[in-house]
């Protein structure tokens, strides 16, 4: 592309509109021409780098992990973030169609446009109105997700007939497996009730007890997992090396991160290997290890394993183990890690603090 073009296009940029002439021109024969091809990345989410880009011609996505973003269409910049301060990517950006960019460097940013106080409030203006526009779109999908919520509050009433059922069965197994389903219904209520609050911003309590672990591990054992289809063809080995150590914790968010790391367990294992759940403890803490017999988790996928939206898995969202990690360590002042198993596999374990002070008393 000749000079002259650019310059064209550079004069529609807000972030230009001040530069004189001569300027204008010495930035434009400076600046370095890209070409991406149809579905060419420019750059991916967590590479390093310090460039802006220009969008002259065609069109690009803009994607973090699997969520689309936005679209990116001629003539707009891209990736100005990396030339304000030196972080890694925050997102991909690719190619939907055959595209053309300028480059601009850090030195050129420096060299040229920190010299232009207009230039400056032209790129902070653009980013307040995409932080708007961000901000905006992530309060509809909240408001979207609470009216989700409240209506299926609402349909859950049919299963209040639970209650009704449990008096009028006879078989004991029967009893017990509607019995499960009341629990799991109490559980949804009790979760959606917190959902609600929270969008309201009121507080509510959260519910503690005092009592060993292992009444809740056998109680998920013999309850939800007895007869869940990710189980099936696994059976879940329980380790309890020291029952009845007291530690103090909100039994339905535990809940939460057991049947979490269990159904992953489950999910990673070849069909017909073990669940491995132990307890343990020390003078300071009680730990829960849940073991599978899977192939490991891959050395670039270790650092990102419990970030929001992170998956391996083709339908799923990511959202498990940022789940556990957020209920032990913000909620409960604990710990969650994982490492590798002997003799293959993964062991992911978790902490919490025996002493009772040492809990976290607030809310999400």
């Amino acid at each position: 592309m000749d000079i002259d073009k650019r310059i064209a296009y550079l004069r529609t940029i807000d972030l230009f509109e001040h530069f004189r002439d001569d300027e204008l021109r010495g930035f434009a024969e400076n600046m370095k021409e890209v070409a991406l091809r149809e579905n060419d990345v420019l750059f991916r989410e967590g590479a390093a780098g310090d460039d802006m880009y220009i969008l002259l011609e065609g069109s690009l996505k803009v994607y973090k992990e699997s969520r689309f973003i936005t679209l990116i269409r001629p003539v707009d910049y891209i990736g100005e973030m990396a030339i304000i301060e030196s972080k890694p990517r925050s997102a991909t950006v690719q190619a939907i169609t055959p595209s053309i960019l300028l480059q601009i460097t850090m030195e050129q940013f420096h060299e040229y446009l920190s010299k232009q106080p207009e230039s400056l409030v032209s790129l902070m203006r653009t980013l307040s109105q995409r932080i708007r526009r961000n901000t905006e779109i992530i309060a509809e999908e909240f408001e979207k997700a609470n009216i989700l919520i409240h209506d299926m509050k609402n349909l859950m009433s049919s299963l209040l007939f639970l209650d009704m059922l449990e008096k009028e069965v006879g078989d004991e197994r029967h009893r017990r497996l509607i019995g499960v389903m009341r629990q799991g219904r109490d559980n949804l209520a009790q979760m959606m009730e917190e959902a609600l609050a929270n969008a309201k911003r009121l507080y509510r309590p959260r519910l503690y007890v005092e009592e060993p672990l292992e009444a809740l591990l056998t109680e998920i054992v013999n309850g939800e997992m007895a007869g869940h289809p990710d189980l099936e063809g696994h059976r879940i080995v329980l380790d309890i090396r020291s029952p009845g150590v007291m530690v103090r914790f909100c039994r339905l968010e535990i809940r939460r991160v057991l049947i979490n790391l269990i159904l992953n367990a489950a999910q990673a294992s070849p069909p017909g290997s073990d669940i491995e759940v132990s307890l343990d403890s020390t003078e300071s803490e009680v730990s829960v290890s849940v073991r599978d017999h899977g192939s490991g988790i891959p050395a670039h996928f270790r650092e990102k394993i419990f970030e929001t939206h992170f998956t391996t898995k083709a339908r799923g969202s990511g959202l498990g183990l940022a789940s556990c990690r957020q209920v032990v360590e913000k909620l409960h002042n604990g710990r969650i890690d994982f490492a590798d198993a002997d003799g293959g596999g993964t062991v992911f374990t978790f902490s919490l603090p025996r002493d009772a002070a040492g809990a976290a008393t607030g809310r999400d």
